[in-house]
């Protein structure tokens, strides 16, 4: 699974992130910062279904190719599908409205997980982001414990123990600086993985100068394995 802010309200190449996402052959891509059509080139580039949810946009009803959103990309089944705006601020316009998205992936063995995508509220709103969480936390048990489920995105955290703890899942291996991708100090971007999950790693790619035109953070991707649940589990 990758996680990545892609900050696609910037001169996005395309090209690039098809080629970074697509070097470590993910089942689940979560994009942050992704406008629709980016979210749709990328997924037809890589053979993938995809959703893709508003989040926000300054000029919101118009120019709707230019609104900044969240995505969920897979070459498995994806269905369950879902949003909820987490944060105070519900304005459309505004960039400090926060939405959380989900899915079910189902793969081809029936074996499934839910995926929560999150972006969370930036610099020095620590308050607001652990507000968020509590909301991550309450879909979470809303959706139910089956399929197991996964979080991922860009947590805006710092390194903040706190703000990991407060949400569902396990980090089993610590993020490294993500942010800014050519030379990163800031620690802003995780997957959380149930707790029953194996043989867990992390690659995060280095960065430098060679990031410039593609995003201001580095992707996160963790593989992992697990005891599928299979069977009757809720879709939500």
């Amino acid at each position: 699974m990758t996680t990545w802010n892609v900050q696609g309200s910037k001169p996005t190449d395309l090209d690039r992130v098809v080629e970074a996402l697509g070097a470590n052959d993910p089942d689940v891509v979560l994009l942050q910062e992704v406008r629709r059509p980016q979210a749709t080139a990328v997924a037809e580039r890589l053979d993938m279904d995809h959703e893709w949810t508003f989040k926000h946009h300054a000029c919101f009803p118009l120019f709707g190719s230019k609104a900044e959103g969240a995505a969920i990309l897979t070459p498995h089944s994806l269905y369950g599908r879902g949003s909820q705006v987490i944060s105070s601020t519900r304005w459309r316009r505004w960039w400090r409205r926060r939405i959380a998205q989900w899915g079910v992936v189902r793969r081809a063995d029936h074996s499934a997980y839910r995926i929560i995508n999150v972006h969370l509220s930036p610099h020095d709103l620590h308050t607001e982001r652990l507000e968020e969480s509590d909301q991550i936390v309450a879909i979470a048990e809303r959706l139910g414990q089956a399929p197991p489920l996964i979080v991922g995105g860009d947590l805006n955290d710092h390194g903040d123990p706190e703000q990991l703890d407060r949400l569902p899942g396990t980090e089993y291996v610590s993020s490294p600086p993500t942010n800014p991708a050519e030379a990163p100090v800031n620690v802003l971007d995780h997957v959380l993985l149930p707790d029953d999950a194996l043989d867990v790693e992390l690659t995060v790619p280095d960065g430098g100068d060679h990031w410039d035109g593609v995003s201001d953070h580095l992707p996160v991707t963790v593989s992992f394995s697990m005891k599928w649940v299979t069977g009757d589990y809720a879709s939500g």
